[in-house]
């Protein structure tokens, strides 16, 4: 119906509304152009950003492979890595026994390691035995998709 009204309304107006509409047009596809454009750039940063993670990462397993793959490393996480292992995990496991809606005592009878031995043992099992998550954070493609 709006099809049929606006011819004859520009043929009555004297070609008023066309330029109107022209510019409401032109408007509509510059927003969604510039819109575009934003996600394009997004996008593209992201693919820098984790190409250069990715090779970042390929560079830290090979240099773990290195160092984890010689025998003196093997050895000092059987000598240090194991026993701090152990004990950090009797320990955990008779803390979580010892809770009062489980079993409300300790079965091990495993007693935690004194003030700055105790920080020792966390520093020893964390750095052999501890695998840290990535997290990236939010991609540009995402923060563009949530920028309203």
């Amino acid at each position: 119906m709006l099809a049929m009204i606006l011819p004859i309304l520009n043929t009555l107006l004297g070609n008023i509304i066309t330029p109107f509409v022209n510019a409401w047009v032109n408007y509509k596809q510059t927003a969604l152009q510039t819109g575009e454009a934003g996600f394009e750039a997004a996008a593209r940063a992201d693919a820098q950003v984790m190409t250069q993670a990715l090779s970042a990462d390929i560079q830290l397993q090979v240099l773990k492979v290195q160092v984890y793959g010689h025998w003196i490393n093997r050895a000092v996480m059987w000598i240090a890595g194991l026993p701090a292992a152990i004990h950090f995990g009797l320990v955990f496991i008779d803390t979580i026994l010892a809770a009062p809606g489980i079993l409300g005592h300790p079965v091990f009878g495993v007693p935690k390691l004194p003030a700055p031995y105790d920080t020792y043992e966390w520093a020893i099992v964390s750095s052999f035995f501890l695998i840290q998550a990535v997290h990236v954070g939010a991609t540009n493609v995402t923060q563009w998709l949530n920028r309203k």
